[in-house]
Order: structure tokens, then C-alpha cells, then sequence
């Protein structure tokens, strides 16, 4: 693809690995054609999904891009997710948040068996504010259609009843 300025951009699909602690989970998220953080951007939405993405040049007329979304489970604290950079990785850490189950040391067990659960859960989530958001316009466009509709027979109904006929 090529851009205003000429520029030819690709995008790609950073491969991505999750490695998991006592205290917390840390995703590595590969991405080779970056050489410093310049141009990574990493955000945590409302709704608990994890926003990567990232724009770089790579030669003079060339440009990289990519955008990934991942939900993360309500087991983390997302205000305390960290990133950082560092030869062609991007670490980021996601702590788990402290309950009463971890103290007693049930809580590996329990996560190991949610864990699969609550990560289709997120995905769920995503996909259902998706349909949310569908729903609410497909509504709109149906209640705009039948005022237009309303407004048309009313307009017509008043310009039949004008006309004397003779």
C-alpha cells in the first residue's frame, strides 16, 4: 500500500508469547523490525482490553505498521501494568491482584483451572461490546427509517386532502 507522501507500508502480525508467574504474568511480544521504542504505543481500555500497536520506518520510503488487542482477565491489576523495551521484545507485565484465595495458597490451583474460562470470557466481552455497538446503530438507522416513513405518509396524506377534485 502506499501512502500520501508515496511511501510504501506494510503491516504485520507481531507473534507474541506469555510466560506465567507466581505474582504475575508477563506477555513477550516480538517484534523484530524495531530497533528502540520509538513509534510503540501500549493502552489499557476501560473495558480490560490491552492495546498494542506500533508505526516505524524501516528504509526511506518504507513504513511498518501493526495493531493488536488482547483481553485481560479481572484477575490483574491494570493499573500497575508495566512495559518496557529491549532488543526487539516488548515486555509487558501484568500483576495479579491479591485476594483472600492466594494467601492460602489454593489460589494456584483455582487460576490454573479459570484461567482457560475467564481469557473466553474477555474474548467474549470484546466481541459482545462489538455486537453492542452494531446493535445500538442498527436500531438508530430502523427508527430514523420508520419517522422518514411516518413524515412521508403524513406529507403525502396532507397533499391528497388538498387537492379538490372537481
Amino acid at each position: 500500500m502506499e501512502t500520501e507522501d508515496g511511501a510504501l507500508e506494510g503491516h504485520f502480525e507481531p507473534s507474541c508469547e506469555w510466560q506465567h508467574e507466581e505474582g504475575f504474568d508477563v506477555l513477550l511480544v516480538h517484534l523484530p523490525k524495531f530497533k528502540d521504542k520509538e513509534g510503540l504505543k501500549v493502552q489499557i481500555s476501560n473495558f480490560g482490553v490491552l492495546k498494542i500497536s506500533g508505526d516505524r520506518r524501516v528504509q526511506n520510503r518504507t513504513r511498518i505498521k501493526f495493531f493488536k488487542e488482547i483481553p485481560v482477565s479481572k484477575d490483574h491489576n491494570t493499573d500497575e501494568i508495566k512495559a518496557n523495551f529491549e532488543k526487539s521484545v516488548l515486555k509487558i507485565t501484568l500483576p495479579k491482584k491479591v485476594t483472600a484465595a492466594s494467601t492460602n495458597g489454593s489460589f494456584k490451583e483455582e487460576y490454573k483451572a479459570t484461567k482457560s474460562m475467564e481469557m473466553e470470557v474477555g474474548k467474549q466481552i470484546s466481541k459482545n461490546s462489538r455486537f453492542r455497538k452494531f446493535k445500538k446503530v442498527a436500531i438508530s438507522i430502523a427508527a430514523i427509517v420508520v419517522v422518514v416513513s411516518a413524515l412521508s405518509g403524513f406529507a403525502y396524506y396532507i397533499y391528497r386532502s388538498t387537492i379538490v377534485e372537481d
